[in-house]
């Protein structure tokens, strides 16, 4: 029996009647880590923080920082955060009511983006929001869950000073977080392709029924995938817009991560549309495999009526019946059941219903 999967949990709401901006200090969040990459020509520094008073002496020796706090922190830290890198309450807001939907917002010199990171829980495809806060020589990134991410690439980079990513500032960083948790779809979104392949090959080269909650569950993943890709579109889209953050060369790099959401989506669309023609031919095996057994049952019934008549017929208690005192009467009761038996099995030979009931369903060959 198929085990039914267990729907994602329903996301908290906004509540209703709270003013904008307002930080509620009566969530329970989990416990968080705060950790700081700090940088100038000649120097590097990466460390844990305790506090936010150490960011700030921080800030006075190294121009450019990157914040990562793993975790949602509490709502004094966060109003504290505010203040510290003039973050607006609005946006502050949804870094303690997660959307969990790629958006950009620009709040003064603060600019806000929000993007759903990839992150798989006892095998089944979930996100956590990642929100960053892109000031002109700070990054702040704060993740959801404190259970992993996908930007330990970022991390490298900056450690080993690979790339561009300390000379070129802010915009180009969180152009590197973007672009990071983008890459780490294309690994998920390859693993649902080959799901699909593999129920395809088993539809073709199984001759039993196909198994339809894989599929259906298939494209639920799809479904889940392509909710969580479709609006980065939009949010790279605007960030290209944005020419006061990004100039030229920046939007080169923008236009090559909107690349690969494009690409990630057509791919996305062509399994959705695999898996929605896989489950139509399921249905056209099962209808098939339903066809051939009323075939035989209507076979087998058509064989035992007739029989039926004769054996009811000659099993009549009338006493003046002609052939109930011969000598060859039940021989001959036989001979006609035996004759009609035949007569009927000719017939569905010579309309070929044996080898088709015989061997199913015809079968589908790859090409």
């Amino acid at each position: 029996m198929h085990e039914r999967r267990k729907s994602p949990e329903r996301q908290e709401i906004h509540p209703v009647g709270v003013v904008p901006g307002s930080l509620e200090r009566t969530i329970a969040v989990a416990p968080f880590e705060m950790e700081i990459f700090a940088w100038d020509a000649t120097r590097f520094v990466e460390q844990k923080v305790a506090s936010l008073d150490e960011i700030e002496k921080l800030r006075e020796n190294l121009p450019m920082l990157w914040l990562n706090i793993d975790g949602t922190p509490d709502a004094k830290c966060l109003a504290e955060l505010g203040q510290l890198f003039s973050i607006h309450p609005l946006a502050l807001e949804d870094v303690q009511h997660p959307t969990q939907r790629a958006k950009v917002e620009p709040f003064g010199s603060i600019l806000f983006i929000v993007v759903p990171m990839p992150m798989e829980t006892d095998g089944v495809f979930d996100t956590e929001q990642l929100a960053m806060f892109v000031g002109p020589q700070f990054v702040v990134t704060v993740q959801e869950r404190a259970d992993g991410d996908c930007l330990e690439h970022v991390r490298r980079r900056l450690r080993h000073h690979e790339g561009r990513v300390r000379e070129k500032g802010s915009p180009y960083l969180a152009f590197a977080i973007f672009d990071a948790v983008i890459d780490h779809y294309f690994p998920i979104v390859n693993a649902l392709g080959e799901r699909v392949d593999l129920i395809e090959e088993e539809i073709v080269d199984s001759r039993s029924a196909p198994d339809m909650y894989a599929i259906r569950d298939a494209k639920h993943d799809l479904s889940r995938v392509r909710q969580a890709i479709w609006p980065m579109r939009d949010a790279l889209t605007a960030m290209m817009t944005m020419e006061s953050w990004f100039d030229m060369e920046h939007r080169i790099y923008l236009r090559n991560a909107l690349d690969h959401v494009m690409r990630l989506i057509d791919m996305l669309d062509s399994y959705r549309n695999m898996a929605s023609d896989l489950m139509e031919l399921a249905i056209a095996i099962a209808n098939a495999k339903l066809g051939e057994v009323t075939k035989v049952l209507t076979m087998i019934a058509t064989i035992f009526i007739p029989i039926t008549f004769i054996a009811g017929l000659y099993g009549m208690n009338f006493e003046f019946m002609p052939e109930i005192h011969w000598k060859y009467g039940y021989y001959s009761a036989l001979a006609l059941m035996g004759t009609t038996t035949g007569a009927f099995l000719l017939m569905f030979w010579r309309r070929g219903w044996f080898r088709s009931t015989m061997m199913g369903p015809r079968t589908l060959s790859k090409k």
